[in-house]
């Protein structure tokens, strides 16, 4: 039987203060031994999605800012209605799902995980999507040509390096390159006009904070939510953001 590492005093983390490693480790103990399985996503009384599948080494929706970000994308439809959209690191799909449902004219979802490529594509397949839906393996926009009239990207927002033997941590831990690699790579992707809805967790800090890091980039920034999360597994203030090119 494989053993587990001892995530407690990996390196990787020293970097976080006690409150960030803390949030960082009860993610990972909460993901740890769970299966594939299909959830119940309950966005209001009348709007859910039913049977979400959820693989092994994808960070799961309920409990996690991704949830406070597919809510306010289901609510607010105005931004994506007819449009098309890109959505970059898109682990099991659920931000990418809700706005095809909620009427994206097309759609792009894509990830550097295969077991995350896989788990959207069977969503993709769940809610008869293929019509406006596709996913692709990519590290960013490496393997995506297109340019949208949205990008929507969850990225990583605790700073640290991933944990070496913890597929999911990359998820979660990044030194601060990947937004800027992001922020500056989306300009030839976002058509004339368009925004980029990133979601953030304040007490990861500054490093991968858009609010901080989208204006060395050109981005015009507007915080369009913003509340206490106390009962998921990421708990503390969460944003999301809005950003607009200056042009």
């Amino acid at each position: 039987m494989r053993k587990e590492p001892d995530l407690s005093t990996t390196g990787e983390l020293l970097s976080l203060s006690d409150d960030q490693r803390r949030q960082v480790l009860n993610q990972l103990e909460k993901h740890g031994g769970i299966g594939r399985h299909t959830a119940e996503i309950v966005f209001s009384e009348g709007g859910r999605l039913h049977d979400f599948a959820v693989y092994p080494e994808v960070l799961r929706p309920i409990g996690m800012v991704s949830f406070y970000l597919a809510s306010y994308l289901y609510k607010e439809k105005q931004w994506y209605a007819g449009k098309s959209a890109l959505d970059i690191g898109c682990g099991s799909g659920i931000q990418g799902i809700t706005m095809a449902v909620g009427g994206a004219k097309e759609i792009i979802m894509a990830d550097i995980s295969p077991q995350a490529v896989a788990n959207t594509k069977e969503n993709i397949e769940r809610f008869r999507l293929s019509n406006k839906a596709r996913v692709i393996q990519s590290d960013l926009f490496e393997n995506i040509q297109d340019t949208a009239d949205v990008i929507v990207f969850n990225h990583p927002f605790f700073p640290a390096e991933p944990i070496k033997g913890v597929p999911l941590s990359i998820s979660m831990l990044d030194s601060g390159k990947l937004i800027h690699r992001f922020l500056e790579d989306s300009k030839s992707h976002l058509r004339a006009g368009g925004c980029i809805i990133m979601p953030y967790l304040q007490s990861a800090g500054e490093t991968n904070d858009p609010e901080i890091q989208a204006p060395k980039h050109g981005f015009k920034v507007s915080v369009v939510f913003r509340q206490n999360g106390y009962t998921g597994w990421q708990k503390g203030l969460i944003s999301i953001y809005h950003l607009e090119l200056e042009r």
